[in-house]
């Protein structure tokens, strides 16, 4: 387990290619014995850190902003709890913090303007920690899906480096979970 991410994931060159074969379905999980070996495991304990491995990258943003497709500013005026209310030994002040703070949390990650949420950073920071957030990366060179393939991608898979992924015909990416994709190109889409 690796506390911390210092972006110093391992290059895609180094890394196996994976091939998925016309008809047949593969899965993408840290459970998998194909693929564990491949896996790493990182405990965020900042929003900074979060964002910078599941969130919206800093080009992601600027090209979101220049679009016009920026989310429209979260109003959290009146609704910032500090760390300790995540601990509150009431209840109703504990569940609320927490509702907020997850609410926050996921807003922020797809923030195009995640300034808005400066004032947070300390109560996302303790939601992490007392939650014991932990993110699955997986890093692979070349992935090449054959026409009538699927690479089927773990709900607990949340960050997927790879170099060039090409997808022919009616093959495809399944994934359900929160997920990253951080790839060089993709070809087939």
């Amino acid at each position: 387990m690796t506390s911390g991410y210092e972006g110093d994931s391992l290059s895609t060159n180094e890394a196996p290619s994976l091939r998925v074969p016309p008809g047949e379905t593969v899965l993408l999980s840290p459970e998998s014995d194909r693929f564990k070996g491949r896996y790493r495991t990182v405990e965020p304990r900042t929003a900074q850190e979060l964002r910078g491995l599941v969130g919206l990258s800093e080009e992601g943003a600027a090209a979101a902003r220049e679009a016009g497709v920026c989310c429209r500013p979260v109003d959290l005026v009146g609704l910032i709890p500090s760390p300790g209310d995540l601990d509150s030994e009431d209840e109703g002040v504990r569940g609320s913090a927490f509702d907020v703070v997850g609410r926050a949390l996921r807003a922020y990650l797809r923030s195009p303007t995640p300034k808005q949420f400066v004032l947070m950073e300390p109560a996302i920071g303790r939601f992490l920690e007392l939650m014991e957030v932990t993110v699955n990366l997986v890093t692979l060179n070349d992935i090449h899906i054959a026409d009538g393939a699927t690479l089927t991608i773990s709900t607990n898979t949340h960050l997927l480096e790879a170099n060039r992924v090409v997808i022919e015909g009616t093959g495809k990416i399944d994934g359900s979970g929160y997920m990253k994709l951080k790839v060089t190109s993709i070809e087939g889409i």
